[in-house]
């Protein structure tokens, strides 16, 4: 039996033809040519973060203070400033601008809109996982937009609906 299946990546492939520099060819190839170990591993921390449930709520916790006693005082703070109102908070603390993730790398793929869309939706994909994995019985939204709560541009946030 000759059956050959493909399953595709989350990354639609013809994204490479919207890259200016093409290191390679292809976006594996590209990728190989282009980072070091450590910037997989960094990668890799930024599409499965390090979550935090404070009182129910949850915060991609480089978002939000992990130390106990400053993390409840900060709450309630965020909860007397939104009316106590869970989604609005969660929005607010886990909305992270694309812009953000590329502090001082600003290229021309940034004004890609292509791009950008393929970014949000990998981030989407992860970190849906990630919250599917933790919190199974919960309904956890994760969403980009452009402009969300604020942010300049397309950001990306993560709730509880």
């Amino acid at each position: 039996m000759n059956d050959l299946k493909l399953y595709q990546s989350i990354v639609n492939e013809q994204i490479f033809h919207e890259f200016k520099e093409q290191r390679g060819n292809s976006l594996f190839n590209h990728s190989a040519n282009s980072n070091y170990i450590e910037d997989f591993i960094s990668v890799a921390y930024v599409l499965c973060p390090n979550i935090i449930e404070v009182n129910g709520y949850i915060f991609i916790a480089d978002f939000f203070d992990t130390q106990k006693d400053k993390a409840v005082d900060k709450l309630l703070r965020l909860e007397s400033q939104f009316n106590s109102n869970k989604k609005h908070i969660e929005q607010w603390v886990n909305s992270w601008s694309f812009g953000d993730f590329f502090v001082g790398k600003d290229c021309e793929s940034m004004d890609n809109e292509k791009i950008l869309k393929q970014f949000g939706d990998i981030l989407v994909f992860y970190w849906m996982r990630r919250a599917k994995e933790l919190f199974p019985d919960r309904d956890i939204i994760v969403e980009y937009s452009e402009g969300f709560m604020g942010e300049l541009g397309f950001s990306i946030t993560l709730y509880e609906q």
